[in-house]
């Protein structure tokens, strides 16, 4: 008799666990062996999986974006090779889309994953982005030459920032670099950051780590004069997107927010 209630209390249950819905994690872990066949040879999946969740117990606000959006930044990071959150390399950032009406999952490349894709090109013999302080010695000269001089003050304080720039040096000799002021990267912020709150004051990435995202504009920059790497362009374009398409050839038709994202969700009257 006690047998037959168990097996009944099991049959009552289990259309119950059935009927239950995936969770967001539960949706990346099946997620798994798709995201296997998307990532080049070497990277493990099973690693993007862990990575991912520990993204979800990092940012509880990731669970409030579309599973899509989380799912499409994740394929992104499997195709071109990067762990989000770890290492530098991507964020999944949980943003308020007005045009959407509903929270969204962002991918932000970050400045060593931009480096990682540039090395990838085997062109590259080394990649590197700094800051200039007040108190340093910089001398810059565009010509034939292209002459950086950078040395830093090592006696005393540093000062305030007033400079960022990336230099690259090539496996076939030469080198480029590019220098970007502090009102340079002021004036690029403005124009490109997408998170701001309704006021129009910039959050996110550029108020958090404002060093960061200027190392990053400048690798970004530099680009332009660098050989031709088709890993680095790919995650240049998909920076700073939203993806809700799992397919392989939506990494070439990236989907960049458009339209006021805010840093939290508006109350229902202005919603509507």
């Amino acid at each position: 008799m006690g047998n037959n209630l168990e097996a009944r209390m099991a049959a009552n249950n289990t259309p119950a666990k059935q009927n239950k819905p995936a969770t967001l994690a539960d949706q990346i872990r099946n997620m798994e062996s798709q995201f296997q066949m998307a990532a080049p040879r070497g990277m493990e999946a099973q690693q993007l999986v862990r990575d991912a969740l520990t993204c979800l117990r990092q940012t509880p606000k990731l669970a409030e974006c579309t599973p899509q959006s989380v799912l499409g930044g994740l394929m992104t990071c499997s195709q071109l090779g990067l762990r989000p959150g770890v290492l530098g390399h991507a964020y999944l950032l949980p943003f308020w889309d007005r045009k959407q009406n509903g929270m969204v999952a962002q991918l932000v490349v970050g400045y060593r994953g931009l480096v990682e894709l540039a090395h990838r090109s085997g062109k590259i013999q080394s990649l590197i982005a700094r800051t200039v302080y007040e108190n340093d010695y910089l001398e810059v000269d565009y010509g034939l030459e292209d002459k950086l001089v950078h040395r830093p003050c090592m006696n005393g304080p540093k000062g305030d920032p007033i400079a960022y720039y990336a230099v690259a040096k090539f496996t076939t000799g030469g080198h480029s670099f590019i220098v970007m002021s502090k009102n340079d990267m002021l004036a690029y912020r403005d124009e490109h950051a997408k998170a701001k709150n309704r006021e129009g004051k910039v959050f996110g990435p550029w108020a958090d780590n404002f060093d960061a995202m200027a190392h990053k504009t400048c690798v970004r920059q530099l680009s332009k004069w660098m050989p031709a790497s088709t890993d680095l362009d790919k995650g240049i374009a998909a920076d700073e997107t939203v993806r809700v398409d799992l397919s392989e050839s939506a990494l070439d038709y990236p989907q960049h927010v458009d339209g006021e994202v805010v840093d939290s969700k508006p109350e229902e009257s202005e919603a509507a």
